[in-house]
């Protein structure tokens, strides 16, 4: 900050500055040593070259501290500046009966602060502080991490599948960040940018404060100060610098929301791999937003991910393809399609670089639908114009993928282009059919469309899978039989990933299938949360039938 500050020590020019300042709301004080939040006093008199009187009745709670003479600054707005004193001592006046008065003398120099919006504190390793935010048309707050703060705004970090739908502009009815020390400050204010951190493994938001009264103006500049000051003292810069009390404790706990999702989150540890590659495919989707195209070299790094998972426990993988709820619902549909239509395509032994193709390709195929309105995606009922324009993520996303020139071009034209299309030309975007569609097109499609069904959208909830697989046996006007059937026998009549209804009464989510299709591990959620493989599964009885659920949380681990 000292780049942006200046000292002022013109007689003339102080004089002018702390008469501006004593108008009634317009100093703070904050004591050198004790780092509590500053406390609002009044300025009541100014007597050039020789002393100030304050008035502090309205915050008599300090008067006993400053009659010990404890060092404090006075910190204040003037003339479009911030302005603060060097460190004075005060001494009772008690000159009006009832008024609590204290004079101190009168400064020989002020720093004062032009450019208040580019005065910006970082936070760095160990200090956190907390941030909920209430965006305009966002049903749920969101958590995250205050990165920076200026007087002007701040840099917020939240989880990348928080931010798939927000954007430049959007309103901020509620900013609050909460310091270890339970400090708080909360604004409103409004989303200047929103950006993927250098690792894609965060979104970071650029945050606009509105509310700038002369009061909150002084708490964040306290607050970028006591910032600046710990980070100096971390940074070993200063080791006679006391520990800011912003950054200590407070007697309660206050609540950390983690930088992405907490371990216990997680279904099962594949899911918490998986959930890296989600990671990547949300912040594609910031980044699609900002105008970039696919990013080359990550899909082929996560692509790489996704088929060594694949490899290592594939059944493992099918099950945290269904546990990713939190994510919006292109990721979630991409990387389900993209699992099972490279398992499916690895069982016909195609090679492996067609497998990463396959892969990458069905993991973004649905992402232009970030490129779309909100309330496109969001409507219960589209007539034909909104057809169409949901049909054009397509070509949207097939443009930013010009320049992954490893992708082999007939995996992109038979899964991005093709994998909405339908054999009796009923589909999208190109209305191709019959002949047209390769075998390739035909498989994706009903992989596509099986795992679309089973996923609730705002316009119908999710099919279980016993009516998905007689929707899809009946429509082989729509769908190449032949595919549907080869999924069914590949991922079995009671696939892994669907939660079962046993004869028993029981209700449990089938993890593993033996040779022949049979359950071999089922993690039970009722009546009794327990982890079951093999013989001890009889206990439970038949399945009864697979019922439409919301996506697993935590399940007992084998």
């Amino acid at each position: 900050m000292s780049e942006t500050s200046s000292r002022i020590e013109h007689a003339g020019e102080i004089e002018r500055l702390l008469e501006a300042m004593s108008r009634p709301g317009g100093v703070s004080l904050a004591f050198e040593e004790q780092t509590a939040p500053p406390v609002n006093v009044l300025l009541a008199n100014v007597i050039a070259g020789e002393r100030l009187i304050l008035d502090v009745t309205a915050a008599a709670e300090i008067a006993s501290v400053l009659s010990v003479e404890r060092p404090f600054r006075l910190t204040g707005q003037a003339h479009g500046a911030m302005v603060m004193t060097e460190p004075l001592v005060a001494e009772p006046c008690n000159d009006i009966p009832g008024r609590l008065r204290f004079a101190c003398p009168y400064p020989d120099r002020l720093e004062v602060w032009h450019r208040r919006s580019a005065f910006r504190a970082e936070l760095g390793p160990g200090m956190t502080v907390t941030v909920a935010l209430e965006v305009d048309g966002v049903e749920k707050i969101l958590q995250g991490k205050l990165l920076n703060l200026s007087l002007g705004g701040s840099l917020v970090q939240i989880p990348l599948q928080d931010a798939a739908k927000l954007r430049a502009g959007y309103a901020l009815s509620r900013l609050e960040a909460t310091f270890p020390s339970g400090q708080r400050f909360a604004t409103r204010g409004e989303i200047r940018h929103v950006r993927t951190d250098a690792h894609w493994q965060r979104a970071l938001l650029g945050c606009e404060f509105r509310m700038l009264t002369p009061k909150f103006e002084r708490l964040i500049w306290f607050l970028v100060k006591e910032i600046e000051r710990e980070s100096a003292r971390k940074s070993e810069q200063d080791d006679d610098l006391d520990p800011s009390s912003l950054f200590q404790p407070a007697t309660t706990s206050i609540q950390v929301p983690p930088a992405r999702r907490p371990r216990a989150e997680y279904a099962t540890p594949m899911a918490r791999r998986l959930a890296k590659i989600a990671d990547y495919l949300n912040g594609q989707m910031v980044r699609l937003e900002q105008g970039e195209p696919i990013d080359s070299l990550l899909l082929s790094r996560h692509s790489d991910k996704l088929l060594n998972l694949l490899e290592e426990d594939r059944e493992a993988l099918l099950f945290a393809s269904v546990c990713l709820h939190r994510d919006p619902l292109p990721v979630q549909h991409g990387l389900g399609v993209a699992i099972r239509l490279a398992d499916l395509a690895a069982a016909r032994n195609l090679p492996r670089n067609l497998l990463k193709a396959i892969a990458a390709t069905a993991m973004i195929h649905d992402l232009g639908k970030a490129l779309l309105p909100d309330d496109l995606l969001d409507s219960t009922l589209f007539d034909e114009a909104q057809r169409q324009q949901l049909a054009s993520h397509v070509p949207l996303i097939h443009e930013r993928l010009q320049g992954c020139r490893w992708l082999d071009p007939q995996a992109v034209r038979r899964i991005v282009v093709e994998i909405n299309e339908r054999l009796d030309g009923s589909g999208y975007p190109y209305r191709l059919g019959g002949s047209e569609l390769s075998a390739l097109s035909r498989m994706a499609m009903v992989v596509d469309v099986i795992d679309a069904m089973s996923r609730s959208r705002p316009d119908r909830g999710g099919w279980a899978m016993e009516e998905t697989y007689r929707h899809m046996l009946t429509r082989d006007d729509l769908f190449d039989s032949t595919w549907v059937q080869r999924y069914i026998r590949h991922f079995g009549l009671h696939p892994i990933g669907c939660l079962a209804r046993f004869t028993s009464g029981a209700h449990g989510w089938i993890q593993r299938l033996d040779a022949k299709g049979a359950p071999r591990q089922i993690a039970v959620v009722s009546p009794k949360v327990q982890l079951l493989m093999d013989k001890e599964i009889a206990s439970l009885g038949g399945i009864e039938s697979l019922v439409r659920a919301p996506a697993p949380e935590l399940l007992p681990q084998q």
